[in-house]
């Protein structure tokens, strides 16, 4: 008769609303974003170490940054490199184009904090006239094929969703300026409503043409917003005495975000001119370009 009383008396806290709250959300946080071309394991150049070398190095600039969100440029089909990668981001998950019936291709890939973000959906298209044709290309001759690598994630910060991308647009002009309409056109669908994160290495400085294409809005209904541009500080970070020059000018490895861009602000922008034993050498011949993001709506 006792478990009667104490069972009839759970129901009627419940009916009053007397129950235990559910968990409450994750309020809003930042987020913290980093595209690295990370220089294929096949690039071999008397300027950078071996790929087993680099490696470590990576390991290193993740660890002091600990990013959110990641989007690699240059990893290849050679072996597990999304795996390696994986090894070096512990509690992340990855997503690149590795169909079952094909070989994989990870020239651009995301890798995304697996105790925050869960996927809602992601895919690729390719930089190309036909870019929904796997490996795809014929945007200049010559040119590898090239791609966008996208997510929608599910932020369980704020309760919300963010679509972020990773690509390499190719290095042979034309190319860069055919692309950047391209993605224009399919990220608009998702910057009406959507806090939107695209990164990578664009081959595109400020002055050229693939730049004045993304961040104009021409007939799309939105333009990308560099995060440099609207970061509240910025810096370099570096080991090397006296610390060497750096351009904004001249960059080609990018941070954009779109979506509402006036409730975007970032509070840091960095680029890591780090340097690693034993011959004071650079993990790429790009550099990791890190921000800190935040979206001020749920």
């Amino acid at each position: 008769m006792q478990r009667v009383f104490v069972a009839l008396g759970a129901l009627y806290l419940i009916a009053c609303g007397d129950a235990e709250p559910e968990a409450q959300k994750l309020p809003p946080a930042p987020v913290s974003v980093m595209t690295f071309n990370v220089l294929c394991s096949l690039c071999a150049t008397k300027e950078h170490d071996p790929w087993e070398q680099r490696l470590d190095m990576f390991r290193d600039v993740f660890d002091r940054h600990d990013p959110d969100l990641v989007g690699l440029q240059e990893l290849g089909p050679f072996g597990d490199e999304v795996g390696l990668m994986l090894e070096r981001l512990p509690g992340r998950g990855a997503i690149s184009f590795a169909p079952e019936d094909a070989a994989p291709y990870p020239d651009a890939a995301i890798f995304y904090r697996k105790d925050r973000f869960s996927v809602i959906e992601s895919g690729e298209y390719w930089l190309s006239p036909t870019p929904d044709v796997p490996n795809s290309n014929g945007f200049a001759t010559p040119q590898l094929p090239r791609l966008l690598v996208w997510a929608l994630l599910k932020d369980k910060a704020g309760d919300r969703e963010i679509y972020f991308a990773s690509t390499h647009f190719d290095n042979n002009t034309p190319s860069q300026a055919m692309s950047a309409p391209l993605v224009k056109e399919r990220t608009a669908p998702f910057a009406q409503n959507t806090p939107v994160v695209v990164l990578g290495d664009f081959n595109s400085q400020p002055s050229d043409p693939a730049w004045d294409t993304l961040t104009t809005d021409a007939g799309h209904g939105f333009a990308f917003v560099d995060a440099q541009s609207i970061a509240a500080e910025w810096s370099v970070i570096t080991n090397q005495e006296p610390p060497p020059s750096y351009d904004l000018a001249d960059r080609i490895d990018h941070i954009f975000v779109a979506g509402n861009t006036t409730d975007w602000s970032a509070s840091s922008w960095h680029a890591d001119l780090t340097v690693y034993p034993p011959n004071d050498r650079y993990p790429s011949d790009h550099f990791p370009i890190v921000a800190t993001l935040e979206y001020a709506k749920r």
